[in-house]
């Protein structure tokens, strides 16, 4: 939806962007409309506005360039089709957590690409979706490329350029990440797994393995009595990772379960916190993540 000089004069951009996302959302019937950008060093991307949502978790998300429906729309400039979620991507499943947080089953991503030609970076994404199966027809998908070509035009009149950089080479290699690895085999013993800041997965291997380390710990001293348990990795208002071990049932959990990892705790700068409500229990770690992203800088 383009609006006229007259109509758009008494809005801001941020409620002219609401509106085609609105009017977007309205002409597809869809279930969830959701815009993501790039930071400014584009390597990361958070998603910021998303209408039909189920909740504000969706801003605890971090996303890899390269991974997922948005690292690999931004990555490629090419509409991402998902038909039917996890089936379609179960070996990357944990790298779609929009769909895992907003319970998407079939969605598109397009990307939102500037008209000025000294910006040769995409803005970011435009994802809509489907809490049911559903099949997109290419009509549908034009529809939300032109919604994209809308907000390139809104994000042009207010985005100051600096000049386009060369991507992230780390971003983009096959190097397997040791914890996304020890998190699918979490998953594959009937943990709960979410990756949300995915921030976490660009720490070197001895970080993330140590990461693991304290995991481990957690899941086999509880596996053999708990009903069921999760792991949770979300961005909190600060910026750092906040990890959350949660299960039913299981051994008490104390500090003294502790100490075989306190080295790594005290390593990874670590603030450590258990709580116990009635049958539930849960561990909560906050790491400094761009801290130690920063020491990979100085000391690689």
């Amino acid at each position: 939806m383009i609006l006229t000089r007259e109509d758009d004069q008494s809005l801001t951009i941020q409620q002219q962007i609401q509106q085609e996302l609105q009017q977007l959302k309205s002409d597809l019937a869809l279930d969830f409309v959701a815009v993501a950008l790039a930071d400014a060093n584009y390597r990361d991307i958070y998603w910021k506005i998303a209408l039909g949502a189920k909740s504000e978790r969706y801003r605890k998300i971090t996303v890899r360039m390269g991974r997922g429906m948005a690292g690999k729309v931004m990555q490629t400039k090419r509409p991402h089709i998902v038909t039917s979620y996890p089936e379609e991507v179960r070996d990357e499943m944990l790298e779609y957590p929009i769909f895992l947080v907003e319970a998407i089953r079939s969605a598109v991503g397009v990307s939102v690409d500037s008209k000025r030609p000294e910006q040769k970076q995409s803005y970011g994404v435009l994802l809509v979706g489907q809490r049911q199966e559903r099949v997109y027809h290419e009509q549908e998908i034009a529809r939300v490329e032109q919604s994209a070509a809308v907000l390139a035009v809104l994000y042009d009149s207010t985005v100051v350029l600096e000049p386009a950089k060369e991507q992230e080479r780390a971003e983009h290699t096959d190097v397997k990440s040791p914890l996304l690895q020890r998190l699918r085999e979490f998953r594959a013993e009937g943990i709960t797994c979410e990756l949300l800041d995915q921030r976490i997965t660009r720490l070197s291997h001895t970080r993330q393995q140590q990461i693991g380390e304290i995991l481990d710990l957690l899941v086999h001293h509880s596996m053999r009595s708990i009903h069921q348990a999760s792991v949770t990795m979300e961005q909190d208002e600060l910026g750092h990772t906040r990890i959350e071990f949660q299960c039913v049932g299981g051994e008490p959990l104390s500090q003294d379960l502790f100490n075989p990892v306190n080295d790594l705790l005290i390593s990874l700068k670590c603030d450590l916190e258990i709580a116990v409500e009635a049958e539930r229990q849960s561990v909560r770690f906050t790491l400094p993540t761009r801290l130690l992203l920063d020491e990979q800088i100085w000391n690689p």
